[in-house]
């Protein structure tokens, strides 16, 4: 009698704590909306932003000839413009997934760390070069200037507000709440 009744307790157990690890963390509609529109806004302003990089290097010669200005090319500006595009990509993919039912704990990981390693990029650019680092990269010397170093800063900014938004994001999407 006593083995039925803690045998059945386990069993109530075992099945509350697999509705329980089952059980998906929801958002709110506004939320999503949020998501979706702050995952678009990075993904256009990192897709402009890699248009007009390319856009300059591809001009670049000419440019040379007019100004005298030699452009170099930045595997670091290109990577954090890869970087925010793709990212901006899967934060807004993130709550499609997430009504679908999909693996949307994938979308926002990804994103995450692809943010992580922008941000990762540019500490070590500022670290070794200064917050000048998108003119000195892409003008060298002649980058040097108040302006690059705005620039940098809202690359920076933006990067990681997004990254601190996504984190905020990836530990409600594991949290359990009971």
């Amino acid at each position: 009698m006593q083995v039925d009744k803690l045998v059945e307790k386990r069993e109530k157990h075992v099945i509350a704590r697999g509705d329980l690890a089952r059980k998906r963390v929801e958002i709110g509609k506004g939320e999503y909306l949020f998501l979706i529109l702050v995952g678009f806004i990075t993904f256009v302003f990192g897709f402009i932003s890699l248009a007009v990089y390319v856009g300059v290097m591809y001009l670049a010669p000419i440019v040379s000839n007019l100004t005298g200005l030699t452009f170099l090319d930045s595997r670091f500006l290109l990577f954090v413009l890869i970087a925010i595009t793709v990212s901006g990509f899967f934060t807004s993919t993130y709550p499609f997934s997430k009504a679908i039912g999909g693996n949307a704990s994938f979308h926002i990981i990804l994103a995450f760390m692809i943010s992580a390693a922008a941000l990762g990029v540019q500490v070590y650019k500022l670290a070794f070069t200064g917050p000048t680092w998108i003119g000195i990269d892409l003008l060298g010397e002649h980058g040097n200037n108040i302006q690059m170093m705005y620039l940098s800063a809202i690359y920076f900014a933006y990067n990681l507000i997004l990254l601190a938004l996504q984190f905020t994001v990836l530990r409600k999407e594991f949290s359990h709440q009971e």
